[in-house]
């Protein structure tokens, strides 16, 4: 009898785990399986008879941020022909419009009208779209097998050929989605303890004594391995809107990334998560981003620093950090490059998410120190920077923790970077380096050599003299700034952020800071909206 129920028992168990499995795949693979049942659009086979016509159909977020307010170009199709749509978002209310945001690689379900664009609206569409793309032009230009054609072709390709983008819109009455994600931690938590138990029936062990270990151990062996991920975990808090801060007790090893020799994203991702989160890889993605900084300094004596951060929809974390033999800082974080924010798959809420946050510090890209050094990352879109002069390898998006860290000037500064080879993925990026003594410099790498320029501010084109002079992306925001600062560079704190205003990015600005260099602290200002400013001092932060 007792062998029956065991065999009994064992199958029932087995059947559990099964359960597990299928809820993990259901969580993976749900909402794809689901959306084969809701396909009432062909975007291959659009007549004029379809226009005007409301249709009901399952996609799988995949779009471009544009210019055009409540707009995004969704991508239709699969690996056997694609072509981008103009999603009209503007009915939705800001819940669903954030749900759609927030499904990035997954199925939902929108429901809508199809029209055809006008010729003014799908050249304002097209021009949108060139801007997120045109860096490709810039980096075959440079590479040499784009050698001789011309900006326009690359454009008439690219909406042609490359990208298609078809002269329609699909203006979304709604979205739904159900969310598959949560099954798959389930599933495995479920797989793991009938797992466990089946061990326990096949082998004949006694589970009152075999359980009761085992679940201690899956309590305490995770706790071990992660208390300092556990105690950060425990300083996140949320300041309000998109903003959060954190202070970080785990990534303090900033001579290890140095020392890590990373030439490139997948290296210093590798030392990260190797490091840190015990080689899980979560997504990291950087998409290009515009960003403006400048010094100024108050009519009381004490410096500024000035910065914006350009970048599609996120959310930010502010970052205390004070390892040990290290300058205390403060540092900002996108939280969208692990794929964590409230329009993103991951939520900075949930557990996942604020376990992502861990490992932010070493991604900052702007901040300042005790010392009253304060530094930002600004990207140029002139091609891929990788300096050879036999120096150890440091990847560009390393360098302000590095200077936060270990830097108590501007010289100091420069003394660091000229002691390495930096390289950066995709396009070149730029330095804007200042202190509370006044001086602030644009550390650019040019040619294989590192150039130190001093001037007050930047955006996102060179400022060294010479033939490289205006490279990048070329603006008005820049001579807006040097107007705004004059001679003098006198402002106040506000008057600061109202620069920072004045010079914003429509719709990308994500963030807006304002650091005393010298009263260590910093003032921010989110999505472009200056009439709320989130201010903290160090002594908030510790």
């Amino acid at each position: 009898m007792e062998k029956k129920r065991n065999k009994k028992a064992i199958i029932i168990t087995a059947l559990v785990m099964l359960t597990g499995i299928l809820l993990v795949l259901a969580g993976l693979f749900g909402g794809w399986f689901a959306g084969l049942f809701n396909k009432g659009f062909d975007y291959r086979n659009i007549s004029k008879e379809d226009l005007g016509k409301s249709y009901k159909t399952d996609i799988k977020v995949d779009y471009d941020d544009l210019d055009i307010k409540n707009s995004a170009l969704q991508n239709f199709g699969d690996n056997d022909g694609f072509a981008m749509i103009l999603l009209d978002l503007s009915d939705l209310s800001e819940k669903d419009r954030n749900l759609y945001f927030s499904k990035i690689g997954q199925h939902i379900t929108i429901e809508g009208r199809l029209r055809a664009l006008g010729d003014d609206e799908y050249a304002e569409v097209a021009g949108s779209m060139y801007k997120v793309y045109d860096e490709i032009y810039y980096r075959k230009v440079e590479d040499g097998s784009w050698a001789g054609k011309t900006l326009e072709e690359f454009h008439e390709k690219l909406i042609t050929e490359v990208i298609p983008l078809l002269p329609y819109c699909f203006k979304v009455k709604s979205v739904s989605a159900f969310n598959w994600m949560p099954f798959v931690p389930a599933g495995a938590v479920l797989f793991i303890l009938s797992l466990i138990v089946e061990i326990c029936f096949v082998f004949k062990l006694k589970k009152r004594i075999v359980l009761p270990i085992v679940y201690g151990l899956l309590i305490i062996v995770p706790s071990v391995m992660l208390f300092n991920h556990i105690r950060t975990i425990l300083t996140v808090k949320k300041a309000g809107g998109g903003l959060y801060t954190m202070k970080n007790i785990e990534c303090t090893d900033t001579d290890g990334m140095l020392g890590s020799g990373a030439a490139n994203i997948e290296e210093l991702l590798d030392w990260i998560f190797n490091n840190h989160l015990y080689g899980i890889r979560p997504r990291f993605n950087v998409e290009s981003y515009g960003c403006a900084a400048f010094a100024a300094v108050t009519p009381e004596g004490k410096h500024l620093f000035g910065r914006n951060f350009d970048y599609p929809e996120t959310d930010t974390l502010l970052i205390y950090s004070h390892p040990e033999g290290c300058y205390e800082s403060i540092g900002v974080a996108d939280l969208g490059v692990f794929g964590v924010s409230q329009n993103y798959p991951i939520s900075p809420d949930s557990p996942l998410g604020r376990l992502l946050m861990v490992i932010t510090p070493y991604v900052v890209v702007d901040g300042m120190n005790e010392k009253g050094v304060g530094a930002g990352i600004l990207e140029l879109n002139i091609g891929e920077t990788h300096q050879d002069n036999g120096k150890p390898d440091l990847l560009v998006f390393c360098a302000v923790r590095a200077i936060l860290d270990k830097c108590a000037s501007v010289d100091e500064a420069i003394e660091l970077l000229s002691s390495y080879d930096m390289h950066s993925p995709n396009v070149s990026y730029h330095l804007f380096i200042t202190d509370k003594t006044g001086r602030y410099v644009v550390v650019e790498w040019l040619d294989n050599e590192m150039v130190v320029v001093e001037h007050p501010c930047c955006t996102n084109s060179v400022v060294a003299p010479g033939e490289n002079y205006n490279k990048g992306l070329p603006d008005s925001r820049l001579p807006a700034m040097e107007e705004c600062l004059g001679d003098s560079r006198k402002a106040t704190e506000e008057q600061a952020m109202a620069i920072l205003g004045k010079v914003k990015n429509k719709n990308i600005t994500e963030w807006s800071c304002v650091y005393n260099l010298e009263d260590f602290t910093v003032s921010i200002c989110l999505d472009g909206d200056y009439t709320k400013v989130y201010t903290f001092n160090v002594k908030e932060l510790r």
